[in-house]
């Protein structure tokens, strides 16, 4: 049974050789078959288990400058090293008990309601969509059991991503389904590559903690862990909302929105319906309360991208429709400078400029959350990108061209969708169905070079090349890229429907719309720059 999460083994972890096992937070440093990575059952789980370890490291062992932290990046503590430095904290981190256990309620949540054991999972149906036999995707009762390291890992995951529930259950500290961006190491790296590494590269030293929005005042364990302390609730009459300014700024790391207490009693033997292990104490329900800690204010978390809205407040960026395309790299991976004080990186990928001149680019962009429909989980997404070192003097003019080479694709891609649409029906307008997929194609497909170019591009700036080379090669890359794409799409219609003539007519004007005045001006392409004649002309003539 896991009853500690510092003490015990519980993290799913993968080693150097292969092997699949279960560590114990101290153990991330073993010398002899190191760990790679985590191999948690779902990729949520692995998400937030990445960020479960940053902050148990950013709160037992923050370095004090950047060259404390670059030497513990080179020579990692030991496992008795860790060890002592997360004993301080063990309390906070026992998974059982009237009060004070992890992640839990401090309180016993009297008159609360009684949810299974699957409700933990931010996909689960709710009540009414049950109830509604409306849970087409995501059917009850396939999740009914689960082993204590699932059920604390799946209450950890919720906490930090949770979404709306209905009245009084409260997002998480970023809203629900945050978009989180780490910095890791590129699997092609000069650089040792292991799960630590992996780790240590989010976690800031002291100087950046002390930049981190919230009260240095506040001291205590409960003020950094906030289920060692009755829960400041957010009812309409009596309730408070809780600012950075009411914790300390590690709490960003444990918040917990959400009241709930596992119920530890009424346990089963047998597998988990997640992980499959054979446990002792398989949990199957939890109590929940609604008007959990609301948290409000200027937050601005370290492990996520940010924007100002119109009225100068923080939000947090989310995961969108359609997944992380080359079309976000921008604003989560560039776009973040004095001159455009409008979009910030995570906090650690910033920090990424500093060590990149040294490395040489050796690391790239983990972007992962889930796409939330109000309390419906949508889908969940995750990449990696580049990580590019730009620099300031370069910096907003990277940016623009940038922009401009994602809105061109932009562009095409709605081209291709539009034009294999009228391909394939006598009226497009009247079609039903869902064919954005036509548009995810197009991305996909132009990812590879869309790099490229960015690398020539950055390349040409610091030069003081002509950076329009790029541009033009760019205008090439997509032209051929929608071609290709609309034929292939093209010939996939309904053959009983399909109209030779439609289909060449259709091509014909995807052909002229890439050397629209919009295209040649996002490209600065020639202002003579011709259309290619006309494939029905050809065939007149």
């Amino acid at each position: 049974m896991v009853s500690n999460l510092i003490n015990d083994e519980w993290i799913p972890v993968i080693r150097r050789n292969g092997i699949s096992e279960l560590i114990a937070p101290w153990q991330l440093t073993e010398p002899d078959n190191p760990v790679i990575s985590i191999n948690a059952p779902r990729p949520d789980f692995n998400g937030a288990l990445m960020q479960f370890l940053i902050g148990l490291l950013q709160t037992a062992a923050t370095p004090k400058d950047y060259n404390r932290w670059l030497d513990k990046f080179e020579a990692p503590y030991t496992p008795s090293e860790l060890k002592e430095l997360f004993s301080k904290y063990t309390d906070a981190f026992k998974l059982v008990g009237k009060q004070g256990a992890f992640m839990q309620d401090y309180d016993a949540l009297e008159g609360s309601s009684v949810n299974g054991i699957a409700d933990l999972l931010i996909e689960s149906p709710g009540g009414n969509t049950v109830k509604e036999n409306k849970d087409h995707f995501i059917k009850q009762g396939r999740v009914e059991m689960m082993c204590p390291v699932c059920a604390a890992t799946a209450l950890f995951t919720l906490q930090t991503n949770a979404p709306a529930g209905g009245q009084g259950h409260r997002t998480s500290l970023r809203g629900g389904g945050p978009l989180s961006t780490l910095a890791v190491l590129d699997e092609t790296s000069d650089l040792p590559s292991d799960l630590w590494r992996n780790v240590w590269l989010n976690v800031l030293d002291q100087q950046m903690v002390d930049t981190l929005t919230g009260s240095k005042n506040k001291a205590e364990f409960s003020d950094i862990f906030p289920w060692l302390a009755s829960t400041r609730t957010s009812e309409k009459v009596g309730g408070v909302g809780t600012t950075p300014m009411d914790v300390n700024p590690l709490q960003m790391y444990w918040g917990m929105p959400r009241r709930i207490r596992i119920n530890w009693d009424t346990v089963q033997q047998g597998h988990c319906d997640i992980c499959d292990a054979y446990s002792e104490r398989l949990v199957s329900e939890y109590k929940t309360k609604n008007y959990g800690i609301d948290y409000t204010g200027a937050w601005q978390h370290p492990l996520s991208p940010h924007s100002l809205s119109k009225s100068g407040d923080l939000l947090p960026q989310h995961a969108q429709p359609g997944g992380m395309t080359y079309q976000h790299w921008l604003k989560v991976a560039i776009y973040d400078s004095d001159k455009e004080p409008s979009y910030f990186n995570a906090l650690v990928v910033s920090r990424y400029r500093v060590l990149a001149h040294d490395w040489k680019e050796q690391l790239r962009l983990h972007a992962f959350g889930y796409d939330m429909d109000n309390m419906k989980a949508r889908c969940w997404y995750e990449t990696t990108f580049p990580l590019l070192i730009v620099d300031d003097d370069i910096r907003l003019t990277f940016s623009g061209r940038i922009q401009n080479m994602t809105e061109a694709a932009s562009e095409f891609a709605g081209f291709v969708r539009s034009c294999v649409k009228e391909a394939w029906f006598k009226r497009p307008g009247d079609a039903k169905g869902d064919t954005t997929f036509i548009s995810q194609s197009f991305y996909h497909h132009t990812e590879e070079s869309f790099f490229k170019s960015a690398k020539h591009l950055q390349e040409a700036l610091q030069n003081d090349d002509d950076d329009k080379t790029v541009l033009h090669q760019w205008h090439r890359t997509l032209v051929s890229a929608s071609q290709a794409l609309f034929d292939y799409w093209a010939a996939r219609g309904d053959i009983a429907q399909a109209n030779p003539r439609r289909v060449a007519t259709a091509r014909d004007k995807l052909r002229r719309l890439a050397y629209s005045n919009k295209i040649k001006q996002a490209l600065q392409l020639p202002k003579n720059a011709k259309k290619p004649v006309s494939t029905l002309k050809k065939e007149n003539a």
